[in-house]
């Protein structure tokens, strides 16, 4: 069966972030379905909105807005209904649940999730600590990590790594090539939660195929020998048992799914250290 193609017109007063990962997470779910996605960001006056207006009546489809001015929405919902779209508002019931809850007036400050604030300058930073100790660069410092990711190559180290990151997490990954090529620093550090990543050797064999092919290189043997591989995880199977650290089997996770995995442990980490002081 063919996939369905949809347009989807994301229209945000901000940068557009929220608009896009609710779109992806509900994409997700239609196996059938793929989007053509027009993505308005900054939509804050009239003229703007006309020609957004203008796009969506050339390319009619279900139309997500967060926008926080009444005349705006108002403008934006007529031309929907006069065209039969779906004009949804991605945030507005849940934060006046929230309002309801808290008893509190909503402050309708456009992007007042993108301000400078001491939370922004702190992901900032553990961007930048996770991006110069990717791959295991600069392992004299590891003790001031949240995570420390260890795996064999192509485990999805550098991508959960970033992914954390932009969550506000400092993270180090060490690619496991054997026992004696980790530095002794993985041993001595008591802060930062270790997590060891494994995955079936012959899922491994495969995504290490498709790299090669990707990269156009010669095939390497020992790189994508399966018995070489299933040695290779077995190894940093032991050092995981060394460390006593946590370990996820990344074969039928995506990043997502291992950095909330990740995540959860760091929490339940912090609570056992919370109790026992």
């Amino acid at each position: 069966m063919e996939k369905k193609v949809i347009n989807l017109h994301l229209i945000s007063d901000s940068t557009g972030e929220t608009l896009s990962s609710v779109a992806r997470a509900v994409l997700s779910q239609f196996e059938k379905v793929e989007s053509n996605d027009f993505i308005w960001s900054l939509v804050r006056t009239k003229s703007q909105l006309e020609k957004v207006l203008e796009s969506i009546a050339k390319q009619p489809g279900i139309v997500l807005y967060t926008i926080m001015q009444d005349n705006l929405i108002e403008d934006l919902r007529k031309e929907c209904f006069k065209l039969q779209l779906p004009c949804i508002p991605v945030l507005s019931h849940i934060i006046a649940e929230f309002s309801n809850y808290l008893n509190e007036n909503i402050n309708h400050v456009v992007g007042r999730q993108h301000l400078l604030d001491n939370q922004y300058f702190s992901r900032v930073d553990a961007i930048s600590y996770t991006i110069t100790h990717d791959d295991g660069q600069s392992c004299w410092d590891l003790y001031e990590a949240d995570i420390v990711i260890v795996g064999v190559s192509r485990t999805s180290k550098s991508p959960t790594s970033v992914y954390l990151s932009c969550r506000g997490y400092k993270v180090a990954n060490i690619p496991f090539v054997s026992l004696e090529t980790i530095p002794n620093s993985l041993y001595e550090i008591k802060k930062p939660l270790i997590v060891g990543l494994i995955i079936n050797p012959e899922k491994l064999v495969q995504i290490r195929q498709s790299r090669l092919i990707s990269m156009g290189q010669e095939t390497i043997k020992d790189y994508i020998d399966i018995e070489a591989i299933k040695a290779e995880v077995a190894e940093s199977r032991k050092l995981f048992t060394k460390l006593n650290c946590a370990v996820i089997d990344v074969t039928k996770r995506s990043v997502e799914e291992t950095s909330a995995k990740i995540i959860q442990l760091l929490q339940e980490k912090k609570l056992k250290e919370k109790l026992l002081n």
